[in-house]
């Protein structure tokens, strides 16, 4: 009797099989390897995160470091951006500040990735491969900036939406308890993060409101109102920051052209090296379509208006709300995250399995997109952060680079190591400006008060020449980024860090000693001019 008939089916069953086992533990092999990325890579983030790393070792170095107390001091207000400083504070006697920001990047991921596979499995959704589909939406824009206090915010915020609505049978006052100081811990850690979830909560509570319409409209009042008590003290603390302070920016306000829409659009992938920035953003989008238009899964209802309330803030977002920049390609990983872990696939059917393994495929190929564009970025870091062991302690650091000024949104090859010169605070206690000292307790010490710009671009060569024989004018006590305090910069710097594109580098500046050269940078030493002005 032969069993050749039944040969067919085993191999057939062979990769659903195979699909189940990865499935079980995919999850657990993911959300390692993100923990375990930029502990590989600690400094590949770039752009504003060198930023948050300097400002975290000022915070807990000044005390024991003359020259960095000779540069910086610690003044304290209310600040809705704290979520790494405030992490650092029980780590900074036992680990460096390179280390502390590698574990607080790899638990900022592993919380946005968890608040998936758990918004999903609240939706109704019962494998474990589908939402893996989000990892690729981790690596957005928002991380390509360094934005890392403000995602990590966005982690705290699913979770806190996914705890409400699995809260939704409790005492309106036990949830009003336990929610109260949850968001108050939420404003500090950022205040975006504490406005998604507010959006996000208000969302599905109005949606509550309006199906409960059945009800007494006092009853349905009263629910509502205590339930938006929660978010009274934060709004009261913004109210401080707003008005009693000098709020959070610098009171621009600009929705934005059509290039930065388009960033917007493409923003919840573009953490990936490019190459694979556009194409795994299309075969998610495709892949999302393809299960709904054929049936393969539906989408959740209680998620559904979360999605629609997402969709409509990407496209209504400004690019800059008082002063804070990059709000439109902040949220739209957010959206697209909610989209995906909606989706309930349909178990039985086989087109519901291919989905699965696709799913798996995209994810696996983000988390080598992104570990590309990690280890790029920490390369290029790394190479100037042991360049500055040239330089001596102490003293300030001027950045300059080579770009076009007069065009805001034409960003330089060196653009990912943006604010890399900070990491000059933690290797040599040096003063760097672009401190983000405006938003933060880090603020410059008496004698560098007038070198001190809360945020912009490095200097450009224009403005480096024309500025050297300008007197550097008094700075008020209110932060202005518009202070040229580079003015007279070789009276008032000690090293020039210059930014290059491709082999452009600084030349025509006479008073300049080159230290180190690098992929996109050069170290100079500035050498002091006599009185009578010869070298």
């Amino acid at each position: 009797m032969s069993h050749t008939p039944c040969l067919p089916r085993l191999g057939a069953a062979w990769p659903m099989r195979a699909l189940a086992s990865l499935e079980r533990v995919a999850p657990f092999a993911i959300g390692s390897l993100l923990l375990l990325l930029p502990q590989v890579f600690p400094l590949g983030v770039g752009r504003d995160y060198p930023n948050h790393l300097a400002r975290v070792y000022i915070q807990n170095a000044l005390e024991d470091a003359p020259a960095l107390a000779a540069n910086y001091r610690l003044d304290w207000f209310l600040v809705p951006d704290l979520a790494l400083d405030l992490f650092a504070v029980p780590l900074a006697g036992w680990l460096s500040s390179y280390t502390i920001g590698a574990l607080f990047n790899g638990l900022m991921l592993l919380l946005l990735f968890s608040a998936a596979l758990a918004l999903h499995r609240d939706a109704g959704g019962k494998d474990s491969a589908w939402p893996l589909l989000a990892t690729a939406v981790l690596f957005n824009e928002a991380l390509r900036w360094g934005f890392v206090n403000f995602l990590f915010a966005c982690g705290l915020a699913l979770w806190l939406v996914c705890f409400w609505l699995r809260s939704a049978q409790w005492p309106a006052i036990r949830r009003l308890v336990v929610f109260a100081p949850l968001q108050v811990a939420l404003f500090f850690a950022h205040l975006l993060g504490f406005m998604l979830c507010g959006y996000l909560i208000l969302t599905l509570e109005l949606v509550r409101f309006w199906q409960d319409r059945d009800l007494p409209l006092r009853r349905r009042a009263g629910g509502f109102f205590v339930a938006m008590l929660q978010f009274a003290v934060p709004l009261a603390l913004f109210g401080v920051v707003l008005f009693g302070q000098s709020g959070v920016g610098d009171d621009t306000t600009l929705y934005g052209g059509l290039g930065t829409k388009a960033l917007a659009f493409l923003s919840p992938t573009s953490g990936l090296v490019p190459s694979a920035s556009i194409p795994i953003l299309l075969l998610v989008l495709v892949l999302l379509y393809a299960v709904l238009r054929h049936g393969l899964g539906t989408v959740d209802r209680r998620l559904l208006p979360l999605i629609a309330a997402m969709a409509g803030l990407v496209v209504v977002m400004p690019n800059m709300v008082l002063g804070i920049w990059g709000l439109d390609f902040r949220y739209p990983f957010i959206a697209l995250l909610l989209a995906i872990v909606a989706v309930r696939l349909h178990p039985r059917m086989r087109g519901a399995a291919y989905a699965r393994g696709l799913a798996l495929t995209i994810a696996v190929a983000a988390l080598a997109g992104a570990a590309l564009q990690f280890a790029e970025t920490h390369r290029k870091q790394d190479e100037l952060r042991r360049a500055m062991a040239l330089a001596e302690p102490g003293g300030a650091l001027l950045v300059a680079g080579d770009y076009d000024a007069d065009c805001p949104r034409c960003f330089p090859a060196w653009i990912d190591q943006l604010h890399v010169g900070s990491l000059a605070a933690i290797e040599r206690q040096m003063f760097v400006p672009l401190l983000f000292s405006a938003t933060s307790f880090v603020s410059a010490a008496p004698g560098r008060h007038d070198l001190d710009v809360p945020h912009g671009m490095p200097v450009s060569r224009h403005a480096l020449v024309d500025g050297r024989n300008r007197p550097l004018p008094r700075r008020g006590p209110e932060h202005d980024p518009r202070h040229p305090y580079w003015f007279a910069w070789d009276e008032n710097f000690d090293y020039l860090l210059w930014m290059r594109s491709g082999q452009r580098t600084l030349t025509g500046i006479d008073g300049l000693e080159r230290l180190a050269s690098g992929e996109v940078f050069e170290l100079y030493r500035i050498v002091r001019r006599s009185p009578q002005g010869a070298p």
